[in-house]
């Protein structure tokens, strides 16, 4: 059974060969914005994913001493991701620390909490801003079939999400300070 990870970096796979530091990167960005991994954890799935047959590599010389690996898709792997492309997701539970925080916020020394939103919402505020110059590079949405599609509506869903998160930021800092907490 393939991991989501696995699946993230099959995705990521059927866009191209990549040695292992250009899929780690591929996962920081577009990848990173909504679905996050680190190295060692990338390296343990593609060693997994091999075994299962949903990869290759190839070797070839690299900058220094040490050959590098080029990780391809193999036609299972593509199989794989296709059926799995379509499946419903898993229910996962929601965690989130900051609301979790929120609900115990009545124990919190007032000006201590205004300072927490009001950085949460400095950085979601930044993040917006970075999400909205992605889209405009974009110069509109590209057509379904396009692998710049993906790319374009997972950046959908991060704006949304950001516009969201400042304008909660912004009415719990509302609330707060109206209430002379």
């Amino acid at each position: 059974m393939t991991s989501t990870l696995g699946f993230a970096i099959l995705a990521v796979l059927a866009r191209g060969e990549r040695t292992g530091y250009d899929l780690a990167a591929a996962m920081r960005t577009p990848v990173g914005y909504f679905w996050t991994a680190g190295h060692s954890q990338i390296h343990a799935e593609l060693q997994k994913l091999r075994a299962g047959g949903l990869v290759g590599f190839e070797a070839e010389h690299g900058p220094g001493p040490q050959g590098k690996k080029v990780y391809h898709l193999t036609p299972d792997g593509l199989a794989a991701l296709r059926a799995w492309v379509t499946e419903p997701p898993r229910a996962r539970p929601e965690r989130d620390e900051l609301v979790l925080k929120t609900y115990a916020s009545w124990l919190a020394e007032p000006g201590l909490l205004r300072r927490l939103f009001a950085d949460q919402l400095a950085m979601h505020e930044e993040r917006l801003a970075h999400y909205e110059r992605e889209e405009a590079a974009f110069g509109g949405p590209p057509p379904p079939g396009d692998p710049r599609f993906g790319n374009y509506a997972t950046l959908w869903c991060g704006l949304g999400y950001e516009r969201h998160r400042v304008e909660w930021c912004r009415w719990v800092l509302e609330r707060l300070s109206s209430a002379g907490a």
